[in-house]
């Protein structure tokens, strides 16, 4: 199946959604993997089945519940579209009624429930990345990996970023980015010595006039960017190299990473709301609450209270 009527109705869905660029390359990229995975399985007029099966497929991919969510949200989104605008738009009887209405998404809880990394494994993933530069992406994946973990920066926010961001500022290097939920980029993070060094290596390799900060360096990309799933499997890739496989994170783990250290190496909730930033509190007391959490001993100490010798002494008085 080399073509698929959704491809033709998807445009057409976000072309009416009042969306930023980057909720619409989110939906866009999102509903083109959902039809690849139709046109795959030769499927023209998907069932309730089929998107579930479709989630079930993500799932074993293992990826996270937070995009597991976005995917059936935006695929909710369209066939919804697609109900309600069925006789405006002289659609076939198949997509008369929304097949995604009885299905659940995911939960998302409002806590850190992705893994972090320890400081001794942030520093270990650091050095790899650093030891293992041969090729130009080595330099490149060195260089996001470094700077995501000491500026808590999203992925997408790293896949955004264009070298005319990277500025000069009273002696310090900043990245003006393009935060969540905005159109420009009108936030900007400090730039580590290290990560200085390492980004300015990478450039320094770069011969082409990308605009992009960090671009694919394969001669089968067609897009000047990284996308979100070059992304993933880049990460995927530099946690077998540095060993770092059994923590299961993900790139956004890294910024829950960088949150977390920065509270326990003593900075105050205030700095790393900043730090985040984060627009409310609320948010950044989820890393404190977490901290809070894993330097408790509760458990130990209930254990010493229970089977202590001390304890037992003193009851038999």
């Amino acid at each position: 199946m080399n073509t698929h009527p959704l491809e033709s109705l998807i445009k057409q869905y976000l072309a009416e959604k009042d969306i930023t660029r980057g909720t619409w390359e989110l939906y866009n990229t999102v509903l083109m993997q959902y039809t690849l995975y139709l046109k795959e399985h030769q499927i023209m007029y998907a069932k309730t089945s089929d998107v579930v099966n479709y989630r079930e497929y993500k799932r074993n991919q293992e990826y996270s519940v937070r995009w597991i969510y976005h995917q059936i949200s935006a695929i909710k989104g369209l066939y919804k579209y697609l109900s309600l605008n069925h006789d405006r738009l002289a659609l076939p009887v198949e997509y008369a009624y929304d097949i995604t209405e009885a299905i659940k998404n995911e939960q998302i809880k409002n806590s850190v429930s992705k893994r972090i990394l320890t400081a001794l494994q942030a520093k270990h993933l650091i050095l790899c990345t650093k030891n293992n530069r041969k090729y130009i992406w080595h330099y490149r994946d060195h260089a996001m990996i470094y700077l995501m973990i000491t500026s808590g920066l999203r992925s997408v926010e790293i896949r955004r970023a264009r070298r005319k961001d990277l500025r000069l500022v009273n002696d310090q290097l900043i990245l003006y980015v393009q935060g969540k939920g905005r159109k420009s980029s009108d936030e900007f993070v400090k730039i580590s010595n290290g990560v200085k060094e390492a980004i300015s290596d990478y450039l320094n390799k770069r011969k082409d006039k990308n605009p992009y900060l960090f671009i694919s360096h394969s001669n089968h990309s067609d897009i000047p960017y990284l996308s979100r799933t070059f992304f993933i499997g880049m990460f995927k890739r530099v946690l077998k190299e540095s060993n770092l496989e059994e923590t299961k994170i993900t790139p956004h783990s890294l910024r829950h990473t960088a949150a977390t250290l920065n509270l326990l190496r003593g900075g105050t909730l205030e700095a790393t709301r900043q730090f985040m930033r984060h627009s409310n509190m609320s948010s950044t007391l989820i890393y404190a609450h977490n901290i809070n959490k894993m330097t408790d001993d509760s458990e130990n100490q209930i254990e010493s209270y229970i089977l202590g010798e001390e304890t037992f002494s003193n009851v038999n008085q």
